[in-house]
């Protein structure tokens, strides 16, 4: 494809020979830490503040503190299979518990085939998704939608992808990570298409499927069963246990053997106190409600002038900034950090992830900063 004819279509490409990247959250705690010991009083923008709560009891599992078989406990199976994946009607499918959703992916991922395959990752994606595609021994592609064309994926550009490069697989976000957009049925269906007819996967990441603002589209981003359709997802940002390492994934009999095998090699089977945690959580059945933090959060873009689509899900606004590195310096003049757009992709520098995942007095205390910079119009 020509370059002048990406103002039109979604760019195709990506480089298959970059470095492992250190996790830019990682990087952005440390720098928050180096203006503490300056004295600096900071907050972050980017990444959620999670108020834990320590008053939900441990569930019993059957396993006690030992391992559990390697597809996990059967009690959280059944409690996941009917409570996170309740949208889905997928009878040929079975539930495997794995340790966080990172090690789901690389399963999925490394039972593809031999080493050296292409993997189409759809941008804006956070960017941990290509190190693992990379881990498992294959070559991620990028599929860069567009912000002018809200984030959407067009199904023929897919096709077109999948047929150039010869991809084993598509993964996408579901809601969008750091774009906050719900795919739609007639995208999914596309998607599903092409892959069966490249012989792909289609690999659904649905780790925010509790943190949704747009519940209609929500319950309408689902498709029928296929055996190439594979669906994770997570207890780390749903039910805020990020620590304990605990995730989902729904993939179709035929790949359940050697899935295992692969996860089993890299971790026997997910933590079980964390295996816990999670079906405590199930059985507690409370799902924060960021509501009042996410209409601060729509306050705050709109004061700012910033231009940004609505959040659908997941707790990330996605803004485009006229002037990104004056406002990230103005942003670190009153203790503000976040991570800017070009983290997700180049073509995404001028966009910033905006979190609301956290208390609403700590949004307000935000748009506080933000005003006293001179950020905010008046009302």
């Amino acid at each position: 494809m020509k370059n002048s004819q990406r103002t039109k279509q979604p760019a195709i490409g990506g480089s298959t020979n970059q470095a492992f990247r250190r996790s830019p959250t990682l990087a952005l705690v440390d720098a928050m830490e180096t203006a503490r010991l300056a004295g600096q009083d900071v907050l972050s923008l980017s990444t959620p503040s999670f108020e834990y709560h320590n008053d939900l009891p441990m569930a019993p599992l059957s396993l006690g503190l030992k391992l559990s078989a390697p597809e996990g406990d059967p009690a959280l199976r059944q409690a996941a299979r009917s409570k996170l994946f309740r949208r889905w009607v997928l009878p040929d499918h079975v539930l495997c518990i794995t340790a966080g959703a990172k090690a789901a992916l690389f399963a999925i991922l490394r039972i593809l085939g031999e080493p050296g395959g292409r993997v189409i990752v759809t941008a804006p994606a956070w960017p941990s998704y290509d190190d693992i595609v990379r881990i498992s021994g294959h070559q991620p592609i990028t599929y860069q939608t567009r912000y002018d064309q809200g984030f959407r994926l067009d199904p023929a550009m897919l096709a077109r992808l999948l047929a150039e490069t010869g991809a084993r697989a598509v993964l996408l976000a579901n809601p969008g990570n750091p774009t906050g957009v719900i795919a739609s049925k007639a995208e999914l269906d596309g998607a599903m298409a092409a892959c069966t007819a490249a012989g792909a996967l289609l690999v659904l990441d649905e780790s925010f499927s509790e943190i949704i603002a747009d519940g209609q589209a929500w319950n309408g981003s689902v498709i029928a069963p296929h055996p190439n359709l594979v669906v994770i997802n997570s207890f780390s940002k749903n039910h805020h246990l990020q620590g304990q390492r605990v995730a989902a994934c729904m993939l179709h009999a035929a790949l359940r053997e050697d899935f295992i095998a692969v996860h089993q090699a890299l971790i026997s089977s997910a933590p079980s106190m964390g295996q816990a945690a999670a079906l405590a959580a199930l059985q507690d059945g409370k799902v924060v409600n960021y509501a009042a933090s996410r209409a601060v959060a729509v306050d705050l873009i709109r004061r700012a002038g910033w231009s940004c689509l609505p959040n659908q899900g997941t707790f990330y606004h996605f803004p485009h900034l006229q002037d990104t590195a004056h406002t990230v310096s103005r942003l670190r003049d009153v203790g503000l950090f976040g991570l800017t757009g070009d983290i997700f992709g180049e073509a995404f520098a001028n966009h910033l992830r905006l979190c609301f995942g956290r208390p609403e007095a700590e949004m307000v205390e935000i748009l506080r900063r933000m005003d006293a910079a001179g950020l905010l119009s008046k009302d």
